[in-house]
């Protein structure tokens, strides 16, 4: 019984977490794209786990990049829908994360990530086959877009 808890310790980086603040979580984290499989191996099929990896943007205040994703933990993480974000923050900038993720019902408790990443220059938007990468200029001009029809919309119906 000591060696699976042992072995369930060590393979998961997936932790079960009461008590965090999500004010110190400064990122949002907006994941496109997300995916995973459970390893083949003996091991890590016996007592779980997942490898997973991904694409999304991160935002640090006015600040927007996109940012490619792995990871290995007990159960996978999917990507947000609408605005939903998840929270994060850095433990190394730019190439290792913490991310959070509340437990549906207890909203004191998270499921802890720690995701390995690399930060691009570009913006990331869903496309038909997953994520694309777009410039920052693009991406401003788009947000810039619907911001005009959100405002066309209201102006008619003022009519």
């Amino acid at each position: 019984m000591r060696r699976f808890a042992l072995a369930v310790a060590l393979l998961s980086p997936l932790t079960l977490v009461a008590g965090k603040n999500p004010a110190d979580y400064p990122l949002r984290i907006q994941v496109i794209e997300s995916h995973w499989n459970r390893p083949l191996n003996n091991v890590d099929r016996r007592f779980g786990g997942v490898d997973g990896w991904g694409r999304g943007n991160i935002k640090d205040g006015d600040s927007l990049h996109g940012f490619d994703f792995s990871y290995s933990a007990a159960e996978p993480f999917h990507r947000t829908v609408g605005g939903g974000r998840y929270l994060a923050k850095w433990k190394k900038e730019g190439t290792r994360m913490e991310l959070i993720v509340g437990e549906i019902g207890a909203p004191d408790k998270f499921l802890t990530f720690d995701l390995k990443t690399t930060v691009r220059d570009d913006v990331y938007v869903r496309g038909q086959d997953g994520a694309v990468a777009i410039s920052q200029e693009e991406f401003k001009a788009r947000a810039k877009d619907k911001n005009n029809e959100k405002d066309k919309d209201t102006d008619s119906d003022k009519q």
